[in-house]
């Protein structure tokens, strides 16, 4: 039986990204019925499936002018590959799927909305506001001819649809990122010291600064019987240095640290070994309609956690019990009353929620009802 070819890019995403690879290629390849290409950012990784096949054909950093050439790039790879199928997932590659599907007009795409990025730039880029704007309004305009082209939107995050209405007029499923792991139970250690465990993205808007004061009023409320696993990507060489100089100070803190992202099974790996994990992220216009994908992976494995007091993430968590709400701006805590939280709270009564895995089989029949119309 020919397999169908599928190809699915990015820019900065490395090649074994979580979505891509794990949920999204090894979805398809199980089925059978499909060979897939990811073409993104460079990774030291190497694919475990012979139906996936990794073209990491980036290798700058996030200002980097050759991010210019992302576009011939992709598109060159694409007329090599041939594929009969695209999933995008950045509007910065517009134009290279847009101009192959020219070429090839029988390919389908599919466009994966990761992120709200003109929302993102409107409100948070570095650059002078009538800048900011006009690159805002330029990629909501690419937003709208890869939405205009695709076969189906897949959405990640419900609130994309209140943040931009007019995405409700194409075809479009929400595709949430949920944990794809098959259930397990987490038995930690029950001996001190409690290990706290800080994973994924590392940047001031998720919340470290406050979490390192957090945690250092908890390491002195558990009178030094506390140690913290801090693991993940850093996103801005600044912060990278300025923690490296922050974290030598503090021995009960221990790093695994990087510029560049640090392979998913490091991050579950710690989170098996902690008591309690934190999610901190800030309360912005990028945030605050967004569902931190920790939350789901820390439910997971049973695993409790101090979540920043939002209600969106904080009343899905409450049925559960699965966390303590924390205001993490706040300039100090009441100790007392957490450490007791801490020690005498009977998490998870009621287990996991099955509500917290990836649809793959939604997911795989979205892209064979399109590829059979």
């Amino acid at each position: 039986m020919k397999k169908n070819v599928g190809a699915i890019v990015s820019v900065l995403k490395p090649v074994d990204d979580i979505r891509m690879y794990h949920k999204m290629a090894q979805s398809l390849v199980r089925t059978g019925k499909f060979s897939v290409n990811i073409l993104g950012f460079y990774s030291n990784t190497h694919s475990a499936f012979t139906d996936i096949k990794f073209h990491p054909i980036f290798r700058f950093n996030n200002q980097s002018f050759n991010r210019l050439t992302a576009n011939p790039r992709i598109f060159l790879r694409l007329l090599k590959i041939k594929p009969n199928f695209i999933i995008v997932n950045t509007p910065e590659l517009a134009p290279a799927v847009l101009l192959y599907s020219l070429f090839y007009v029988h390919v389908k795409v599919f466009y994966d909305i990761r992120e709200n990025q003109s929302r993102n730039i409107a409100h948070h880029h570095s650059r002078r506001k009538k800048l900011r704007k006009w690159l805002a309004n330029f990629v909501e305009f690419l937003d709208r001819q890869l939405a205009i082209r695709s076969q189906r939107l897949f959405i990640a995050e419900p609130g994309y649809l209140q943040e931009q209405p007019w995405l409700k007029r194409y075809p479009h499923l929400l595709l949430e990122n949920k944990v794809i792991a098959k259930p397990r139970t987490k038995y930690p250690a029950t001996n001190a010291p409690i290990t706290l465990v800080y994973t994924g993205t590392i940047s001031t808007v998720y919340g470290i600064w406050d979490t390192l004061r957090f945690a250092g009023s908890l390491y002195h409320a558990l009178e030094g019987k506390l140690r913290f696993m801090l693991i993940g990507h850093v996103t801005q060489v600044e912060t990278y240095r300025k923690l490296t100089t922050e974290l030598s100070a503090k021995p009960w803190v221990i790093p695994t640290i990087s510029l560049r992202p640090v392979p998913h099974h490091q991050l579950l790996a710690a989170m098996q070994e902690a008591h309690f994990g934190v999610v901190s992220h800030q309360i912005l216009p990028s945030t605050e309609n967004c569902f931190p994908t920790r939350i789901w992976e820390y439910m997971h494995y049973q695993l409790p956690f101090f979540l920043q007091d939002h209600p969106l993430w904080v009343d899905y968590c409450r049925p559960h019990q699965c966390t303590i709400p924390i205001d993490f701006s706040q300039e100090c805590w009441p100790m007392d009353e957490i450490v007791d939280k801490v020690k005498n709270t009977g998490f998870y009564p009621y287990g996991k929620p099955v509500s917290i895995y990836w649809e793959e089989e939604s997911f795989v029949s979205a892209i064979e009802q399109a590829l059979q119309g």
